[in-house]
């Protein structure tokens, strides 16, 4: 039995064990209508859905830092009929939301639908 190897192309990404990345995958919990107005303003900047939630929490992060964190109650239910969502966003935005959570008790995708509705409005 005969096998042949092949090295990839100088330009063709190959992972390998320490990634160089920058960015985590988060799933966000949203509404319809959420997801609609993420969708909604990416089309209109032209720009994917998770460039723009970036841009969002980056955004919100500021306003928190300006104003503090919100005291909201501790919400025990979520909305019904949230679609889960893979989204892309910077490690720094992950630990920051992490952070986040642990200050507040409220969760990522909670923190998540308020800078979105925080924005778009």
């Amino acid at each position: 039995m005969h096998f042949e190897t092949t090295l990839p192309n100088e330009k063709q990404l190959v992972k390998t064990g320490t990634s160089r990345r920058n960015y985590t995958t988060i799933y966000v919990g949203l509404t319809p209508e959420l997801v609609k107005k993420l969708g909604n303003l990416a089309k209109k900047e032209n720009k994917t859905e998770s460039e723009v939630l970036r841009r969002i929490l980056d955004a919100y992060f500021k306003d928190i830092d300006k104003k503090g964190l919100p005291l909201e109650p501790l919400r025990k239910t979520s909305p019904v009929g949230l679609k889960f969502l893979p989204r892309t966003i910077t490690k720094k935005q992950n630990a920051k939301l992490r952070e986040l959570v642990e200050k507040t008790g409220r969760k990522i995708s909670e923190l998540a639908r308020d800078a979105i509705e925080s924005f778009v409005e």
